[in-house]
């Protein structure tokens, strides 16, 4: 699927978007104006979202056809946590949902029945780096997961133990299991700068778990597919991604060898019996394509699948529903907006469209029966214990500037940012706050009390941990922000009223710039560099990258040549190891800073002091503050900036 293809081949990073949670359970319906979406025998379907790479935003949407209700980050709604970062790809076997993690290298496992997680089994190499997961299939009571790192791992489904690895070609993309053997397709994605492309797909024999046999494909092979009689189907990409060099390939698992190549454009496809559907996008003339393809004749029934004339801007994935035989397409748009699914008829009708079903949807499951959440009045209140009102919210100049990620879409207003900021707020969806002093003022519906010696607030960001990134601290994702907290005092339910620091671990340090103000400009033309300068004397840029194009990285909604933000600024964190930039973490008592895992996400109450640094004892408070805490350009990491996803009231009373 393309999200493979994008992300995975060539550049890790070419379809770089912005994430989109929503943890509401809500109707879901077509353009159309139909009242229901149907498809025949189908009772549920689930959407993978990749979301954004290093950013921790991928998510699992769960439709379902007998309520028509969608829950959009159906993942976190029934965990409370998110699924990682980068989630490839995902399978259903023996009532149980398997969802591969590429960046977080896990394997999530979840319980089709309740929706809950049952375990997660890590896919670490000795040395601590990640293997880079990118797809599974199943045979036998075995997991099957290909890895960036050149490896297959064999889990026990049962144990969900890593049984055994076994070693094929380079930067594995995508396999299957055919005739008692497995089938790789080696990319070489990696490595095409340098050495070039794999050409190869790999053959596993299962009962020995060894590579038997490399047949050679075609240059850059990616997504695989078992077909009928003895195939297997395999789409090579050639030796750049963009010239649009593709072709099928057909291979006869009695021989191995390749029987048939096609000369047709296909960066993805599926298989229904002897029929395949194809897909391609054409970097040059910006177009997509889509063809019937006969398996057995090897010639193309259809040269146009959709027959109505409906458009899709840029498809991410291909699915066809067993139980009707309906194809499924995935629109990703521009890659940073919400997703959508569209389901069309064998004949390419459009049959229903399903709107912001995720940051692009890359995987797409049925099933006949349903999970036991519908209706449920145990279902998890998404909501409770959470800030639910943003007061304020003002992003400085980002890579992610008038981006979903900032609650823009074209044309908003200031009034509409903070009303969607709002919604994705209340919906735990992830909002960057830019580069050094953005910020945001949120809420809660029930005090947050100060409880001794406890831990009363939680702030959800996206930092990880790098496992080879282990200094003083422990590295990886850190973009710290400093937290300031308010009680309503006034009793009028707005946020004016005195803030206080909660101090963390380097306030009052060295390593800590207080009174520090800064600057930025509107850029003129408006997709230049955005300048700043601060009141140090010190100038330079927020600068513009590859994987984020839009027009402008200040923010269009803002009619003010210039953005002032001051505050406290904390040291560099960030620093280039090995080609990698790495943000090491503070200690304590910053947003961003370490994993929403972490025992360090938390807060105090109790290291509140006012502007002169004296404590100050809250016995309850209504407001928290975050605004990113550093000024730092990390190379192709671009500025750091602190993303927030939801604070929580740890002494939440449900009875109140």
């Amino acid at each position: 699927m393309m999200k493979k293809r994008i992300i995975g081949v060539f550049a890790m990073l070419l379809s770089l978007a912005a994430a989109c949670d929503d943890m509401e359970d809500k109707p879901a319906l077509p353009d159309s104006g139909q009242e229901t979406v149907q498809d025949y025998g189908t009772s549920e379907m689930y959407v993978l979202s990749e979301g954004l790479f290093n950013l921790n935003n991928s998510t699992l949407a769960r439709y379902s056809f007998e309520t028509n209700t969608c829950m959009t980050d159906y993942f976190r709604t029934m965990n409370h946590r998110g699924l990682g970062d980068t989630a490839n790809d995902m399978d259903i076997y023996g009532g149980k949902l398997y969802i591969v993690v590429n960046v977080s290298s896990t394997v999530e496992v979840v319980d089709l029945h309740t929706g809950m997680s049952v375990g997660q089994v890590s896919l670490l190499a000795e040395d601590g780096s990640s293997r880079q997961p990118r797809a599974i299939a199943f045979e036998e009571g075995k997991a099957y997961v290909c890895s960036y790192d050149g490896t297959v791992a064999r889990i026990d489904t049962a144990s969900l133990q890593v049984e055994a690895l076994a070693q094929v070609g380079r930067n594995p993309e995508d396999l299957c299991v055919q005739d008692g053997k497995l089938y790789v397709s080696n990319s070489g994605g990696l490595d095409w700068e340098g050495i070039g492309v794999d050409r190869t797909v790999s053959v596993v024999d299962l009962a020995a778990f060894t590579e038997t046999k490399q047949i050679e494909v075609g240059p850059n092979p990616g997504k695989i597919a078992a077909g009928r009689n003895h195939a297997v189907w395999v789409a090579t990409y050639g030796e750049e991604i963009e010239k649009g060099d593709y072709h099928l390939v057909k291979i006869n698992t009695q021989s191995d060898a390749v029987e048939a190549v096609y000369d047709e454009p296909v960066m993805d496809f599926a298989i229904d019996y002897d029929i395949a559907y194809l897909y391609n996008y054409d970097y040059q003339t910006n177009s997509s394509s889509f063809k019937v393809f006969d398996l057995v004749s090897g010639t193309v029934v259809r040269e146009q699948f959709i027959t109505d004339g409906t458009h899709i801007e840029r498809p991410y994935a291909i699915a066809v529903n067993p139980y009707s035989s309906n194809v499924y397409l995935t629109e990703a748009y521009n890659y940073q907006v919400e997703g959508d699914v569209l389901c069309f008829t064998p004949d390419g009708r459009l049959m229903f469209r399903l709107n912001g079903v995720g940051l692009n949807p890359n995987t797409l499951l049925f099933r006949d029966v349903s999970a036991s959440v519908d209706g449920s009045e145990d279902q998890p209140d998404s909501s409770a214990g959470f800030a639910d009102k943003v007061f304020e919210y003002v992003p400085a100049p980002s890579q992610y500037m008038n981006t979903i990620t900032v609650a823009y879409r074209d044309g908003f207003t200031q009034e509409e940012v903070l009303e969607l900021a709002s919604e994705r707020f209340r919906n735990r969806s992830l909002l960057s706050l830019g580069a050094y002093g953005g910020y945001i003022v949120a809420g809660f519906s029930q005090p947050v009390p100060n409880v001794e010696d406890a831990y009363d607030l939680k702030i959800y960001g996206n930092a990880n941990y790098n496992p080879n990134a282990w200094q003083d601290r422990p590295g990886g994702s850190a973009e710290p922000g400093i937290v300031l907290v308010a009680r309503d005092e006034n009793g009028n339910g707005l946020p004016d009223d005195p803030w206080y620091e909660l101090a963390g671990s380097e306030y009052g340090k060295d390593t800590e710039t207080p009174d520090y103000e800064i600057t930025y400009y509107r850029p003129q033309p408006e997709d230049a560099d955005v300048r700043w300068t601060d009141n140090l004397g010190n100038e330079g840029y927020v600068y513009r990258n590859e994987y984020h194009t839009q027009n402008s990285y200040y923010p269009e909604w803002v009619e003010d040549d210039r953005m002032v933000f001051c505050g406290k600024r904390l040291k560099d964190n960030a620093v280039e190891e090995n080609g990698v930039w790495v943000g090491y973490a503070y200690d304590w008592g910053y947003a961003d800073n370490h994993p929403n895992s972490e025992e360090m996400s938390q807060f105090k109450l109790e290291w509140a002091v006012d502007a002169d640094g004296n404590p100050v004892h809250l016995d309850e408070i209504d407001f928290v503050k975050v605004y990113t805490a550093v000024n730092q350009y990390a190379g192709r990491v671009g500025e750091l900036s602190t993303e927030i996803a939801g604070i929580e009231n740890l002494h939440f009373d449900a009875s109140n």
